[in-house]
């Protein structure tokens, strides 16, 4: 137990004393930070009032369109004159008469730089709603504000437990477990590689037979491979903390301007709507309510723990498996082909995850929790939705036992190839 405690201190200290660790360590939690503020940041800087010169040859819209901090419409009478008064950055927005009284195409005419989406979403949801509102009064004689009342109702279908009477939050669980999955397989592979690598290194240096002429190779490769998810752990650690205080800091020093986007990203969730029904003005309200709600509901501890307790397990297995690959084979190229047929489980999770989704408690689900090789990626798509306890504990059980026996396999090839 001595020899293999001070095998994994000294694979931990020297990876710790590696000035590529800390530079990882720091600059992750900065570029997140970056990539967290850049949209706001962008937003503003491009935020700026376009102007739509409105030639309307109908008369339905004259008037009727309005201006807002994105967009300001101004009427000109004709094609012509607008064509000679618009500057570089002005838009044009044409709308020919028809025989028919009901206009079926609209125009809008730019230079340089095509008009953004936002923007045009905002024209056409305008154009649209008026039109609906011209055709309901002078076609079908209902007053809009009556129609609106009409299709603004709608019903909420709430799904909750017959027993306890809580809410479901399929959505919400739904986005937790992919993202959860996707960090699992992420992990495994980035740490799993780590442990391939190191072997390589200590191979080409002649280190590790130094340390196999001592130590027994079962001792080498349980110390190495602890010593790297302990490493693993204490990087995670640190992204999680120094990832929340750089985007606190972040808010913290402008807290005006996140308000601000925030703001207008609800009115632009609005206006891409149009004025269409005033249910919709509730919309964004309710979606952040049912997103926090809903991550409320899921065991933040629980899930954190089950995070760990399978990446840790995942890791022992998958890191064994690789440290005796990487023992057995010379080339860095190969070493990666390898890498990747050997994480074919974790990514067939992936690639499954709509059929798992669908139905999360199916017979799929549960076999994939219980192979081992698949079990890290298929309880994390499965936990938001509820585990059986047997099947954690089933999964736990296969994952040790197939760990030591991939930890014997491994130390054997590390007796026959390492130590010659």
């Amino acid at each position: 137990m001595k020899k293999l405690l001070l095998i994994l201190c000294r694979e931990y200290r020297m990876r710790l004393r590696r000035p590529s660790f800390w530079v990882l360590t720091l600059l992750v939690p900065v570029v997140l930070a970056v990539l967290y503020a850049l949209p706001v940041l962008a937003a503003q800087k491009s935020a700026r009032q376009a102007t739509v010169l409105v030639v309307d040859q109908t008369g339905l819209f004259e008037g009727a369109l309005v201006s807002n901090d994105e967009v300001h419409f101004h009427a000109i009478p004709s094609l012509e004159y607008a064509r000679r008064e618009a500057g570089k950055n002005d838009l044009i927005l044409f709308i020919p008469m028809r025989e028919t009284t009901i206009p079926r195409d609209a125009f809008l005419y730019y230079r340089g730089g095509s008009p953004s989406v936002a923007l045009q979403s905002t024209v056409d949801g305008q154009l649209q709603t008026l039109l609906r509102n011209a055709i309901l009064e002078d076609v079908y004689q209902v007053e809009p504000s009556v129609y609106h009342s009409v299709e603004s109702t709608n019903i909420k279908l709430h799904t909750q437990d017959a027993g306890s009477g809580k809410e479901s939050f399929a959505r919400v669980k739904t986005v937790v477990a992919v993202v959860l999955a996707l960090l699992m397989v992420l992990a495994l592979v980035l740490f799993g590689v780590q442990v391939m690598r190191s072997v390589q290194e200590e191979k080409q240096n002649r280190v590790a037979e130094v340390l196999a002429s001592s130590v027994r190779p079962l001792q080498l490769l349980v110390g190495k491979v602890a010593g790297v998810a302990l490493v693993a752990v204490t990087q995670l650690v640190l992204w999680i903390a120094l990832t929340a205080l750089a985007v606190s800091g972040v808010q913290a020093s402008a807290p005006d301007l996140f308000e601000q986007a925030r703001l207008q990203q609800q009115q632009h969730s609005l206006a891409t709507k149009g004025v269409e029904a005033t249910v919709q003005y509730d919309t964004p309200v309710q979606l952040v309510d049912e997103t926090v709600r809903g991550l409320t509901a899921i065991q933040v501890p629980l899930v954190a723990a089950m995070f760990l307790l399978f990446f840790l397990l995942g890791y022992l297995l998958y890191g064994s498996l690789l440290a005796a690959l990487a023992a057995r084979l010379d080339s860095d190229a190969d070493a990666l082909q390898w890498v990747l047929l050997m994480a074919l489980p974790l990514f067939a999770v992936l690639i499954l995850t709509p059929l798992l989704l669908r139905n999360p408690a199916g017979a799929l689900g549960t076999w994939l929790s219980l192979v081992p090789f698949t079990a890290p990626a298929a309880v994390m798509l499965r936990l938001p939705f509820g585990l059986p306890t047997w099947q954690v504990l089933v999964s736990v059980l296969m994952l040790l036992v197939i760990f030591t026996a991939a930890a014997l396999l491994a130390a054997r090839t590390y007796r026959r190839h390492l130590v010659r």
